[in-house]
Order: structure tokens, then C-alpha cells, then sequence
């Protein structure tokens, strides 16, 4: 409570008095919602949720005190400036919420590529903002923060449903929301947390172990809701509602009960796709345009030439990415970013969480690959590993291998927790020899690839 009371009071100073009021009313909503959506675990939830948040508010309004001190636009990405700000600022000028509302979903249409959701929230925070005579740029922050803070709840959960005592789970999802890509991300204003946090609650519904009505409506809800944040992320979190049912089946009592409920959802979802075929496969060749073509046909670079080696370079190009930056400091300054056009605003000290979680996911990676090549390490952590999280796995490494030429993290995040998971599963079953083994490994491999990284750069 003291450290919320000290970085209240260090925001009046960095923004103002009404701003850091709003944040405040943020966070007492957060823990409203925390309470009553969380009976159970409330006390551990509620815990989760407030040191997310205060850590998330500690390094955003840092990194707005180093934005205006060397008064810049933004931070770490253009599209903030450039796109998403200035979009919901003219929504905000319609003088209502309802109004913006009618101007966002006047002309929607499902396969469209642009943001109903993103918007529909971010103007929501926009006029709440406003409300305070809030700053914008932070109360938009706030906005993402909020869902940040959430996206510790739902791995906490995840942790549990994979029997992860009530105390490991608790530390391991402040780990992963602390120390992995997750934080840097805790609050810009784009739509990767709001994406992460839906990928993660549709994953959560797969783990039920019981078939029911109301939680297939669940997940079929979250996956629409994706849909308007960016509709290549929504088309894909549909193989979750065969994977659920699929799941399902090992229930005896409930499988004849559970076909017919597939053979309907079945036939719904192809007579909705047989009729909008052409248009899905335009928003798939306009994202694989975007995010793959791009890359291949630039040339040059580590991820252009390991996109030319067929299958495997796919897969290493999964662990290239996810250990960046090589070397870890390589985001300080933009003088060891040839490559990129980008300037101070995204590559300064303040992307620091970036080079913590390059060790933190080769740790993973370590152990991970320890684990796979190694009869007696499976053997130990067969029967912790459930049947919801061996197909979590395989359609986890099917979406990093389809994305593998995407070089930004942050499309990736959702299914980099499932393999968070399996790490913790792994590190909590293993010898302590094991341990201390593999974690030597971990860190002197590291120092190597820094090493290489920076020889390469020179």
C-alpha cells in the first residue's frame, strides 16, 4: 500500500492531480471486477491484479516522464502516433460515446480488417478520461494497463487448471507478467494485450473438463470478440472450438451428447464459410502479405535467409525471434539498429524489459529443449503434463511456425505462455541436479549468443 501511496504521488508530479485520480478509479474498478468474476482465489487474484498494475503504472509513467522530457510523440512504436491515437481522438470529438459508437460500426463488416473492438474500448477510455480532465496519452495507457493486469489472473488460473499448487502458480504468473515480453507491452496503446488476454480465456474455456453448452457460447463469444481487434488473430482461435470438443469426447456420459453438438456447429460454421470463402482468403493473403512476403522479398537479414531454408530454417527462425534483441542491449540506441529506419522514440534505455526477457525466454528455450531431448526428464513430467495442454502445445508450435517470418514478439505472446507453462511444469517436477545443470547451460549459452550477436554486428 505504501509504494501505490509513494507512485501516486511521484504521477501528480510527472502528470497531474486529475490523472493520476483516474488511475486510481481504474484500478478500484479492476479490483471490483477481480472480486466479484473470482470467488475462489480472491485474496490471490486480488494480489495478482494490484501488483501487476502498480508495476505496469511504475514503468509507464517512467517511460512518459523519459518520452516528454526528450519531447517526443511516442514511444517504442509509431502506429501509436501515427494511427491509433489520432483515430480515437476523432472519434472523441463527436462530442458522445454513442455517438463515436454509431461511427465505428456503421459500415462493419465481419471479414473487415479494421478495429471495431480496439476502438469501441479505446474511445470508452477516451471519454472516461475526459470525465477527470485526464491526460490522453496516459488515459490511454490506463486503458491497456487495466487488461494487463487481468492477463496475470488468467494465467494464475491456467497455472492451477494444470496443477500447479495454489503458491507456484501465484509466482509463477507474476513471473511470466513481470519478466517476459508480456511487460513491455503492459500498456501501449495497441491491440497485442487485448489480444493476448482473449487468446488467453479461450485457451482457459479448452481446459474445462466437462462439456457445456454456456462454455462453448463462451469461447464462440471471445473468439468474435477477437475477431474485431484483428480478424487473422479471431479466424485462427476458431480451431479452439473443435479442439474443445474434441477434448470433450474422452467423457463417456457425455458423447453422444457432445457429436451432435459438433455435427450442429459443424454444419453452421461451414455454411458460413462455403459463401465467404473469397473474402477470408483475401484477409489471409493481405496478412501473409504483410507480415511473410515482406520479409522474404527484403533480402537481407537473419530472418530473410533462415526463411529461405525449408521447414527447419521455419523453426530456428521461432527461437531467433523469441531471444531477441541478440545482443540483449541491442534496443538502447538506434546507432546498433542498422537495419531499421526507426529512431530514438523506439530504441532508447526505456525498452529495458526487452533484454530481461531475451534471457528469460532462452531459459525457457533451454529447458524446453533439455526436456525434449531427454527420455528421463519426460519420463519425470509425463503425468503432470494434461491432455488440454499437449493439444495447447501442438497447435501452439502449428501458430509460431505459421508466423515464424513475423519478427515482432508481440503477435506471438499468447502462445509463448502455453510453453511458459510446460517450462514451470518442467522446472517444478525435475531434480534439483537437474535443475542446477540445465540453469548453468542456460546462462553460459546466453553469454555465447551475446557474444556471437555482437561480433555479427560489428
Amino acid at each position: 500500500m505504501l509504494l501505490i501511496i509513494i507512485l501516486y504521488i511521484i504521477g501528480i508530479f510527472i502528470v497531474d492531480v486529475q490523472t493520476m485520480i483516474f488511475m486510481l478509479v481504474v484500478y478500484v474498478i479492476g479490483l471490483g471486477i477481480g472480486s466479484l468474476l473470482n470467488k475462489t482465489y480472491k485474496k490471490d487474484v486480488l494480489k495478482i491484479y494490484s501488483i501487476l498494475y502498480t508495476a505496469g503504472a511504475a514503468y509507464m509513467l517512467t517511460c512518459y516522464a523519459y518520452m516528454t522530457y526528450h519531447g517526443y510523440d511516442y514511444l517504442f512504436s509509431p502506429d501509436i502516433a501515427s494511427t491509433f491515437h489520432p483515430i480515437t481522438q476523432g472519434y472523441l470529438s463527436l462530442g458522445s460515446y454513442s455517438n463515436s459508437l454509431n461511427d465505428i460500426w456503421r459500415s462493419y463488416a465481419f471479414l473487415d480488417r479494421y478495429q471495431y473492438g480496439y476502438f469501441t474500448y479505446s474511445t470508452l477510455f477516451a471519454f472516461l478520461g475526459n470525465i477527470f480532465n485526464a491526460n490522453f496519452y496516459i488515459g490511454q495507457n490506463l486503458s491497456v494497463l487495466f487488461l494487463y493486469s487481468f492477463v496475470g489472473v488468467v494465467l494464475f488460473k491456467l497455472l492451477l487448471i494444470n496443477n500447479i499448487d495454489k503458491i507456484k502458480a501465484y509466482k509463477n504468473s507474476l513471473t511470466i507478467c513481470l519478466f517476459s515480453i508480456i511487460f513491455f507491452y503492459s500498456f501501449q496503446t495497441l491491440r497485442d494485450i487485448h489480444i493476448l488476454l482473449l487468446y488467453l480465456l479461450a485457451i482457459y474455456f479448452t481446459f474445462k473438463e466437462n462439456f457445456s453448452v454456456a462454455n462453448l457460447l463462451k469461447l464462440i463469444l471471445v473468439i468474435f470478440i477477437c475477431c474485431t481487434f484483428r480478424i487473422e488473430s479471431g479466424l485462427f482461435l476458431f480451431v479452439l472450438i473443435p479442439t474443445y470438443l474434441l477434448l470433450s469426447l474422452k467423457n463417456i456420459k457425455q458423447r453422444n451428447y457432445v457429436l451432435i453438438i459438433s455435427l450442429i456447429v459443424g454444419v453452421v460454421f461451414f455454411s458460413l464459410v462455403i459463401p465467404n470463402y473469397k473474402s477470408i482468403d483475401t484477409v489471409l493473403n493481405a496478412n501473409q502479405e504483410n507480415y511473410v512476403e515482406n520479409v522474404e522479398k527484403k533480402g537481407s537479414g537473419v530472418i530473410s535467409n533462415l526463411q529461405k531454408i525449408p521447414i527447419a530454417g521455419n523453426f530456428i527462425s521461432i527461437i531467433y525471434n523469441a531471444v531477441q534483441p541478440i545482443p540483449f542491449w541491442g534496443r538502447f540506441t538506434p546507432e546498433l539498429a542498422r537495419s531499421t529506419t526507426l529512431g530514438k522514440e523506439v530504441y532508447n534505455i526505456m525498452s529495458f524489459p526487452l533484454s530481461i526477457a531475451s534471457f528469460f525466454n532462452w531459459f525457457v528455450i533451454v529447458y524446453i529443449l533439455f526436456w525434449l531431448f531427454s527420455k528421463g526428464l519426460r519420463e519425470k513430467t509425463k503425468d503432470y503434463i494434461s491432455k488440454p495442454l499437449h493439444y495447447q502445445l501442438w497447435i501452439g508450435l502449428f501458430f509460431l511456425y505459421l508466423q515464424s517470418a513475423v519478427i515482432s514478439q508481440r503477435r506471438l505472446m499468447a502462445y509463448y505462455c502455453m510453453f511458459y507453462i510446460l517450462f514451470f511444469i518442467v522446472y517444478n517436477h525435475i531434480s534439483e541436479s537437474d535443475r542446477k545443470q540445465i540453469t548453468l547451460t542456460a546462462i553460459l549459452s546466453f553469454i555465447a549468443l551475446q557474444i556471437i550477436g555482437l561480433i555479427y554486428l560489428s
